[in-house]
């Protein structure tokens, strides 16, 4: 009984693990990114879909070993494959974590409550970028517009910045670490 109950659940969640990529892939093509909060990237969400892969894969390789008789080699296959499961499931938490340094999101009410922007801050050792989003729902944001920044400054981060709202548009005017000014305005809700 507990090996049908957690080859149902790994099987589930390889099922979601294995369509999340489509799916994002999906939202990306419709030039819009997953979101979820202020934290929640899609790269984040990947990382735990393959941390409860893992851990049930190897659950699940346990409660067969226990069916079988416990020879060596049947050590060694259930070592081996714990081991290549979780190798493939690190490395590509790595990739997950790499792809999504260095990004950080703050979002912002238009004053009536209508809208949601999402000003994401990224730095490099070259340039920051200030993007801006707007909230379609609580999952997904959609790209608006963006600007540069001097490397490794985050303007909103440091208090640097002013957002302006008009009936269905938004000015963001933002420092640039280099004394200036720059500025992102674009039309919301479908503009």
């Amino acid at each position: 009984m507990k090996m049908m109950g957690i080859k149902g659940l790994f099987y589930a969640d390889l099922a979601v693990w294995l369509s999340f990529p489509c799916v994002v892939f999906a939202i990306w093509c419709a030039d819009c990114e997953l979101l979820i909060g202020d934290s929640w990237t899609a790269f984040r969400v990947q990382c735990v879909l393959n941390a409860i892969a893992a851990v049930l894969g190897i659950a699940m390789l346990t409660l067969r070993y226990r069916e079988t008789g416990r020879t060596f080699w049947n050590r060694a296959a259930l070592g081996l494959s714990a081991a290549g499961i979780t190798l493939l499931l690190l490395s590509w938490n790595f990739l997950c974590l790499l792809l999504d340094e260095g990004q950080e999101y703050h979002s912002f009410s238009s004053p009536d409550g209508s809208h949601t922007v999402v000003v994401m801050e990224r730095v490099s050792l070259i340039a920051g970028e200030v993007t801006l989003y707007e909230r379609i729902n609580p999952f997904l944001i959609q790209f608006k517009g963006s600007t540069t920044t001097d490397d490794g400054y985050r303007p909103v981060c440091a208090g640097d910045f002013s957002l302006f709202w008009e009936e269905d548009s938004v000015r963001l005017i933002a420092g640039d670490g280099m004394g200036g000014e720059a500025t992102v305005s674009v039309g919301l809700g479908g503009e």
